[in-house]
């Protein structure tokens, strides 16, 4: 299926816009590109979780604003990857012929800095699994930590990672996406406020707010319309370990090797190190680089291929994530020769290291 239509809004610490407002500006200009109606829609996807959103069954709010009103749509409580697979999904099917897929981010909280941190971490506690194992006291960024200490036993220096995070802080100055400013050294981010366990702030990514809508089409409906010139052809999606194991410590790249194995299998591509050109991949700490890295098959690829403008390091949205991640690819592909072929990886974050919710799609630019 072919990507035809993209928006996104800026990125900044928190909107003034709600919800609705947010959608509507994305959807309507994704449309625009590819110059379809309201009426071309044939189903909806949207990226969104109620417990951020500050009201319950908070898509009825969003609903008409993505296009889904008296149309066929659903909601998520996923990263926008697992969207924009749905979408890709109920496309490849034959159900439909255009479909959007929707991922928005502003949380609903008086808290402001330091407080909407912990406040995000207190969510991220809850969403643990609620029957069984719910741990006390853990969180997404304490699952980093401990991740981020397992990998220093395992023959990773904590200048090693450093270094990882400054390189990709880097990248991001200066694209218009990027919510980071300030150029950094592996000692500046080794000296920044401490997070959590060997962690500081400049090793989690970089958290901003915003909306992206992604518009997709079949190859018969993309050929008779105008906008961009990507397509999608192969996707997969994995999903990890859960607490009571120790996968999510030990082997944090399963999910996405799954992931992977099934896009590259769907794309028709059997050796992805000789046949993929770019890579934009979510890495939420510097000690899950080469491991998701190597779990994409890609840990050979050099290094000015992969992730160009830093990734999360640049800008994190929350469960927008995976949507702005395609939008960094096919802002390459347009920059590149024809049949450049991109890998856009994405993970769900809000229980951090556990339970991680793995989307790899195959983008060829044409």
């Amino acid at each position: 299926m072919a990507v035809v239509g993209l928006a996104c809004t800026p990125f900044v610490p928190e909107h003034d816009a709600v919800l609705d407002e947010l959608v509507y500006d994305v959807v309507s200009r994704a449309l625009g590109e590819a110059a379809l109606r309201k009426q071309d829609i044939g189903l909806t996807v949207t990226a969104s979780m109620d417990i951020y959103d500050g009201r319950s069954i908070s898509s009825g709010l969003t609903n008409s604003a993505s296009g889904g009103y008296l149309q066929d749509s659903y909601r998520l409580e996923s990263d926008s990857g697992t969207a924009i697979l749905a979408a890709a999904e109920a496309i490849s099917s034959g159900d439909v012929e255009v479909a959007v897929a929707v991922g928005v981010y502003n949380p609903e909280s008086t808290s402001r800095g330091a407080q909407r941190r912990a406040f995000l971490e207190q969510i991220s506690n809850l969403a643990f699994d609620p029957h069984f194992a719910r741990p006390v006291g853990l969180t997404a960024e304490a699952t980093y930590a401990l991740h981020t200490a397992w990998a220093l036993e395992h023959d990773v220096e904590i200048t090693e990672l450093a270094d990882i995070a400054a390189v990709e802080i880097n990248k991001s100055v200066g694209h218009f996406r990027s919510v980071r400013r300030d150029r950094v050294t592996g000692a500046d981010v080794l000296s920044a406020d401490p997070a959590n366990g060997a962690l500081t702030e400049l090793m989690l990514p970089a958290h901003g707010t915003g909306a992206v809508a992604v518009v997709l089409a079949s190859p018969a409906r993309a050929a008779r319309l105008q906008g961009r010139n990507a397509v999608i052809t192969g996707f997969g999606r994995g999903t990890g370990g859960y607490v009571h194991g120790t996968e999510w410590l030990t082997d944090v790249g399963a999910s996405t090797r799954h992931a992977a194995t099934t896009a590259y299998r769907n794309a028709g591509i059997t050796t992805p190190a000789e046949e993929i050109d770019l890579l934009e991949f979510t890495a939420p700490t510097a000690s899950m680089y080469r491991p998701l890295l190597d779990a994409l098959g890609l840990d050979g690829l050099a290094a000015d291929r992969i992730n160009r403008w830093g990734s999360t390091a640049g800008v994190y949205p929350g469960l927008a994530n995976g949507a702005v991640r395609l939008a960094d690819a096919l802002d390459r592909l347009a920059e590149a020769e024809a049949q450049t072929t991109a890998v856009v990886h994405s993970v769900d974050t809000v229980t951090g290291a556990v339970a991680i919710d793995s989307t790899v799609l195959v983008v060829q630019g044409v």
